[in-house]
């Protein structure tokens, strides 16, 4: 559980999960590594734990039971989130059955990830899931497989623009495969279920969850190209109306200056290219004129590197090239 490179890298941390009290500390697991040992079964006492830490990410290797305890509806981290209550009924979808149920977006952004709640699936098969809008019109979709005897929740994929407060249905469609899908039925719903266009009295069990985009208004955007279609070089110039960076080429160091007053949390960040952190600094309110020295603890290659900088929900992002 490291990454498997012939040169420097950043390591990730470890964190062992265990009711077992004598522990074998020479096992590989161990060695030249940091690790968190808990004793915890409660997942949203272990996910608080770290999520106002340096992390970003968790990577969970484990049984299916401890797998999907992760993926409870409760322990989901998005901007906002629709979810639907769980229930102790089932409702069977037949290899091409389509269901449908509808849900008004909490969030003007896209949709990120859709969960579903399987309690079985009869063989080896494929689920598609898609957004579509009050027209019947379809957003976008995804697929996810299933295999047999599944049980537990299902992710997808599913990038679709939405607006807050607007009205979407989310379709779900076998392919072959059986799956028992967990819901309430019987009673009323405040959004509408349908099972391959008949309606229902009730609701699956799912979750979405979206993320906010912050639409740039036109007066930001570049007074010669007032279409907006030159993204790179308009992002250019925001980026260094806002901060300050040198030196760029950097040997060791970087320093970000701020040009401006900004409110609440900051963070800045030094990436690879592929998005791992190597080195991570936040800041309170900083003001104009304050300097964010980035100092990677190890010796990084010759270059390209990404400086992200993280206020409000904005990114701003600049390339660095290291010699």
């Amino acid at each position: 559980m490291n990454a498997r490179v012939n040169f420097i890298a950043n390591q990730p941390k470890k964190i062992l999960l265990t009711n077992k009290k004598n522990i074998d500390f020479t096992k590989k697991f161990f060695k030249n590594a940091e690790v968190d040992i808990l004793q915890e079964t409660n997942i949203k006492k272990v996910i608080d734990r770290y999520k106002n830490s340096e992390i970003n990410s968790i990577l969970v290797e484990a049984g299916p039971k401890l797998v999907n305890s992760f993926l409870s509806f409760d322990n989901l981290d998005h901007d906002c989130l629709v979810k639907e209550a769980r229930g102790n009924h089932v409702l069977l979808l037949n290899e091409g059955d389509i269901v449908t149920q509808s849900f008004t977006a909490c969030e003007n952004g896209m949709v990120e990830m859709v969960y579903i709640s399987i309690k079985q699936s009869s063989n080896d098969g494929q689920i598609k899931a898609s957004v579509h809008d009050s027209r019947g019109v379809e957003i976008a979709g995804g697929k996810s497989k299933v295999a047999v005897g599944f049980d537990g929740v299902l992710t997808f994929k599913v990038p679709a623009d939405v607006k807050s407060g607007m009205a979407y249905s989310l379709k779900l469609r076998t392919m072959g495969t059986n799956i028992v899908l967990e819901g309430q039925y019987g009673q009323s719903s405040e959004n509408d279920l349908h099972l391959n266009g008949w309606k229902l009295d009730g609701n699956i069990t799912t979750a979405i969850g979206m993320r906010r985009v912050i639409e740039r208004p036109e007066s930001a955007l570049d007074a010669r190209n007032p279409y907006g279609d030159n993204i790179i070089e308009d992002r250019a110039t925001e980026f260094h109306s806002n901060f300050n960076v040198y030196p760029n080429p950097f040997v060791d160091q970087v320093t970000v200056t701020f040009k401006r007053e900004f409110k609440g949390e900051t963070i800045v960040m030094l990436t690879d290219l592929s998005g791992n952190v190597l080195h991570r600094e936040v800041r309170e309110n900083p003001v104009q004129g304050q300097n964010v020295n980035l100092n990677p603890a190890y010796n990084l290659r010759p270059g390209a590197y990404a400086l992200r900088i993280i206020n409000d929900n904005r990114v701003y992002n600049q390339t660095l090239m290291k010699y």
